[in-house]
């Protein structure tokens, strides 16, 4: 009963946030979460890079970016 209460709960806090998150943003809501997403992918290919260096992984073409 108390697992059911807790998740109905969060449940209707996200709803909440991603209205409010909509109408903050109105139609540009689209653009910012795909602007937040390709910055994150970006930060994470930069760490596994990184990670893949420190191991010694030696890059198997040429790297036409970054």
């Amino acid at each position: 009963m108390k697992d059911g209460l807790l998740l109905l709960i969060t449940g209707l806090l996200c709803a909440g946030g991603a209205a409010l998150f909509f109408r903050l943003f109105g139609n540009e809501a689209f653009n910012v979460i795909i602007l937040v997403t390709l910055v994150s992918v970006l930060i994470d290919n930069g760490r596994l890079r990184r990670r893949l260096r420190e191991m010694g992984a030696k890059p198997e073409g040429k790297r036409t970016w970054l």
